[in-house]
């Protein structure tokens, strides 16, 4: 109980420092704003947000893992690392293009996940990037609504067209990053076996 527990509060801090790191691409980039900052230009609840998401997310992994019903994946420090780097640089990609190429820039955005679904494969993937694509949006829409926050050019509900796009990019980081922090994964060893009697060893 005492190893979940830290392993789950590895994956609040997780989300806290990395979500609010890539908001940042979008709070310095114009992108959307916070009614009243706290610090720089994100609010004060920003940390929290991503925080309890990383942890939404690691305790539904186990569940999503077995519904996906692939087997365990096991994912070195350099892949992470990509993944990350590829997700941030999308973040980015957001921030930059102009809001008329809104359209064009999810259509690219749906494009690459779907390709990499196809062309890479990865069993169980196309769950996490599915629910990230749906749940995503509408959690921003839902924060936008409230008040939270306000996206720059936001096209429908309150939020850009490219939305859906970049969260399903980010279900592979998502993946990728929270899996291997919420599971324990034990050394491979080989089963168990008991070795065979041997006559001598018997009365």
């Amino acid at each position: 109980m005492r190893e979940r527990t830290g392993r789950l509060a590895a994956c609040f801090a997780l989300g806290a420092v990395v979500g609010t790191l890539l908001d940042g691409i979008h709070a310095y980039g114009d992108v959307l704003s916070y009614p009243h900052p706290a610090f720089g230009r994100w609010a004060a609840v920003v940390p929290l947000e991503f925080g309890l998401l990383a942890l939404g997310v690691g305790l539904a992994t186990p569940l999503l893992e077995r519904a996906s019903r692939a087997a365990a994946q096991s994912w070195t420090l350099r892949r992470r690392a990509g993944e990350l780097a590829l997700f941030a640089a999308l973040y980015t990609l957001t921030a930059l293009m102009p809001a008329a190429a809104a359209p064009a820039l999810a259509l690219a955005l749906i494009a690459l996940a779907a390709a990499r679904l196809a062309l890479r494969p990865v069993a169980g993937d196309w769950l996490y990037v599915v629910l990230a694509a749906a749940v995503g949006p509408v959690a921003e829409a839902a924060l936008s609504a409230l008040g939270a926050f306000d996206y720059r050019h936001p096209d429908i509900a309150g939020i850009p067209w490219w939305l859906p796009g970049l969260w399903a990019n980010g279900g592979f980081m998502i993946r990728r990053l929270v899996t291997p922090a919420v599971s324990a994964r034990q050394a491979e060893r080989p089963p168990f076996r008991r070795a065979p009697e041997t006559g001598a060893g018997r009365l």
